[in-house]
């Protein structure tokens, strides 16, 4: 024999050999019931049965599910009683977060506001040490005119009149 042979073979026996209701080798399905006055006693007590089953499992259940609310309780129980802290609590919550990182947040601003004010000043400095360092009445003339009718108007006027007061005291 062939091997598809063997396996139709072993496929055309387990047909026959299963438990199957279609199988003609099945055991009869048809069981006689005891029917007493249209009363089955065998059936009443399966029913007995389960109803007590189910009795039971529903009292098991209600124990668990209350079981479970007290555990679920202990659980918040713990949480609320592990916030309570000794002693005073400055920064402490989402508010404390929001305002630290705010009071962080301008500094930093301010801190580049001083440090970019502090290189203007000290370029602003520099530029009115050349001005007057060189002394040419017509390039002091156009500066003071491009300043003219502006807010640092006398501040540039103040910074000139600084360094040539230098430069005219320099032997």
């Amino acid at each position: 024999m062939t091997k598809t042979g063997t396996f139709f073979a072993i496929g055309l026996i387990s047909l026959f050999t299963t438990g199957c209701a279609v199988s003609p080798l099945s055991p009869d399905m048809n069981n006689k019931i005891n029917n007493q006055q249209g009363e089955i006693e065998e059936l009443k007590n399966i029913q007995n049965g389960m109803n007590t089953e189910i009795g039971k499992m529903r009292n098991e259940s209600e124990i668990r599910d209350s079981q479970f609310k007290d555990l679920q309780q202990g659980f918040i129980n713990m949480k609320l009683s592990s916030n309570e802290n000794s002693g005073v609590q400055i920064l402490q919550g989402d508010g404390a977060l929001i305002l630290v990182f705010a009071t962080v947040v301008v500094s930093i601003i301010f801190i580049y506001q001083y440090m970019a004010t502090k290189k203007a000043t000290k370029t602003a400095d520099i530029l009115a040490a050349q001005i007057a360092k060189r002394d040419d009445e017509e390039e002091l003339e156009e500066v003071f005119k491009a300043c003219m009718f502006t807010n640092v108007e006398s501040d540039v006027y103040d910074l000139i009149s600084k360094h040539q007061k230098k430069y005219r005291d320099q032997p």
